[in-house]
């Protein structure tokens, strides 16, 4: 005969695997807004009080977060687009940081398939062959260029992109001084929701180094934190404030 003294503890027992079944069973709980950060730094911790930045100075999402208009409405960490250093760890673990390949195309730009050159119509505009292929002293009959030219640049060879846009200037002066708004001037741009392919080089286009394109965790939050408190005349900015922000 069951012992009455027992009737607690089955209860109890009861209540406690209806809960744990409940919370297996259960959508995952929306991740609430933190109320404090702890950015960690060799200079001194810094505790940063998000709810009061956003609740109490009613401060948007987007005022901070490049991307939380992006897929979803997602805000995504600062350390998705700011690392602490440009390392071989980060750009193998940052493709992990976004929710969609939509977020790509913030920092990688969209990416050109053929040109759109009609050789034909260049045949009639030019006087011979060799005004686009090198003379004789280069090459004895005009070639295609990727027969010599290569993806990147070989010690004094030119890569393909270098080289074919070199001899363009020669004659589409007009079009490079008034400056190109894009590659597709030229080139088809790739529907990017479908890109399968690797990205192009930074340099490629840009003439800075590629650590200088992206800011460093570091200083990202120093220009928008203290650029923001420098605009408001309020909070901790300049030089000599270090310590109202990093703890020692």
């Amino acid at each position: 005969m069951f012992n009455r003294r027992y009737v607690p503890t089955a209860v109890a027992v009861a209540v406690l695997l209806a809960t744990a079944a409940v919370g297996y069973m259960r959508t995952e709980a929306k991740t609430e807004m933190p109320v404090r950060i702890l950015f960690k730094n060799n200079g001194g911790n810094v505790i940063f009080s998000h709810l009061v930045h956003h609740r109490n100075y009613e401060i948007a999402c987007a005022e901070c977060h490049h991307e939380s208009a992006g897929a979803g409405g997602q805000t995504l960490a600062c350390g998705s687009c700011h690392p602490v250093a440009f390392d071989d760890d980060f750009v193998k673990r940052h493709i992990a940081s976004f929710p969609d390949k939509q977020y790509c195309v913030q920092c990688h730009h969209t990416e050109y398939d053929e040109i759109i050159f009609d050789h034909d119509e260049h045949e009639e505009y030019a006087d011979d062959c060799r005004s686009c292929h090198h003379d004789e002293s280069i090459e004895p009959e005009p070639q295609k260029c990727g027969n010599c030219h290569e993806g990147q640049r070989d010690g004094d060879m030119p890569g393909l992109a270098e080289a074919a846009h070199a001899r363009c200037h020669t004659c589409h002066e007009d079009m490079f001084e008034q400056g190109l708004t894009s590659c597709k001037s030229c080139h088809k741009e790739v529907d990017m929701t479908l890109y399968q392919g690797d990205y192009s080089s930074c340099a490629q286009c840009h003439d800075g180094p590629t650590k200088d394109l992206v800011l460093t965790r570091m200083n990202a939050f120093h220009d928008q934190c203290m650029d923001c408190h420098e605009k408001e005349g309020r909070g901790p900015y300049g030089e000599g404030s270090c310590n109202k922000c990093h703890i020692r």
